[in-house]
């Protein structure tokens, strides 16, 4: 009881307690609390429970700094893959048409050839056609006058009937007055 006394007690007799160096403490060596405390907690026993619960706690805390580390890490792990999977995917996509288009581009060349040998044959029919459009135009050309010659002979048709009305029908109608229906 009287160790627990002295435990409690400060070592320099001030409010503040134990400063924890025995070298500075004014009380007698033996009697300072700082060294009743370190003598009473440094059997083998105490510090292999000491040390055990140390160990217990690291091991605790990092055993929570791993779970938290999977939460984050695992399914940033699944994603990458997934779109790294998805990349490959679009790039083999991608290199399979432009084999494709590079395949193709053969037959389209042969294709552009035949093309330009039919448009040669094309540009030398329209030289013909061009030929035969401006003998064309000469015949309508002469068409016109010819029509233009028509439409003035019956023209003077038209007025000629109109004379041939006018003499015809006054008299007519003079000799109508004199028929019976």
């Amino acid at each position: 009881m009287s160790d627990e006394k002295k435990l409690n007690e400060p070592c320099d007799g001030t409010p503040e307690g134990c400063h924890g160096d025995s070298d500075e403490c004014g009380l007698d060596p033996k009697e300072c609390h700082a060294n009743s405390t370190l003598s009473k907690n440094m059997d083998p026993e105490s510090m292999e429970d000491c040390m055990g619960k140390s160990l217990d706690k690291l091991s605790n805390a990092f055993m929570a700094s791993a779970k938290r580390w999977e939460m984050i890490v695992y399914p940033a792990l699944f994603a990458f893959i997934l779109l790294s999977t998805y990349g490959f995917f679009l790039i083999y996509s991608l290199t399979k048409d432009i084999s494709r288009v590079a395949d193709d581009m053969s037959k389209i060349t042969n294709n552009m050839q035949h093309v330009a040998m039919q448009m040669d044959s094309v540009s030398k029919n329209m030289v013909i056609m061009t030929q035969t459009l401006d003998s064309q135009l000469v015949v309508m050309n002469d068409m016109v006058y010819h029509v233009r010659g028509m439409n003035h002979s019956i023209n003077q048709m038209r007025h000629d009937f109109s004379v041939l009305n006018n003499s015809v029908s006054r008299p007519m109608s003079f000799m109508n007055t004199f028929m019976p229906w």
